[in-house]
Order: structure tokens, then sequence, then C-alpha cells
């Protein structure tokens, strides 16, 4: 797999959408859905947990899966957390992004 062309990034720390792969998206985007289905078991095992150990239990083993679901897609956390990051300032990348997570 290959890696986040590093070397791309502009001077605010960001990539651009054409700097971003169709399949590196793709990864992004099936990792960002299945964090999605994390968070909605997330908010109904908190809703349903009576103590804070319990919260903090859950909150750890759902941090564990998200690392996970992200590994899983080939990318490191520091490759998921700019293209993220980057999607936020992109509006194109953005969107690629959420067509793709839609997709997986």
């Amino acid at each position: 797999m290959a890696k986040a062309n590093f070397s791309a990034l502009h001077s605010d720390g960001l990539l651009r959408n054409a700097d971003v792969s169709d399949e590196k998206v793709s990864h992004v985007g099936k990792a960002v859905a299945d964090i999605l289905k994390l968070r909605h078991t997330l908010e109904e095992n908190m809703a349903a947990a009576s103590t804070e150990e319990e919260r903090q239990n859950i909150a750890d083993r759902v941090e564990t899966a998200a690392v996970t679901a992200i590994s899983n897609q080939g990318l490191s956390i520091d490759e998921y957390n700019q293209v993220i990051a980057s999607a936020r300032g992109d509006a194109e990348l953005e969107e690629r992004v959420l067509i793709a997570c839609r997709a997986a």
C-alpha cells in the first residue's frame, strides 16, 4: 500500500484534493464508515453505563477499535488524520471522502 506523499504537504501542512489518490480516499472513507458505526455503538453503550468506570472502559474499547479500523484499511493514524484534516479545508477532498464513506 502506498503511503501518503507527505512531501506534497503545502505550507499550511495540509494536502490538496489532487495530492490524495482515489485509493487512499477509498480507504479513509471505509475507515470513517467503520468509526461512525463505532460511535453509534459508543453512544448506545454510554447511555446504558451506570458508572464512570464502565463509561471509561467503553470509551477505551471504542478507541482501540477505531485504531484497528484505520489500520485495517492499511493506513497509519497520521495518514488518516492528515487526510481528514485536509478534507476539512478542501471541499472537493471532503466530498470525495464522503462519497467513499457512503459507498462503504
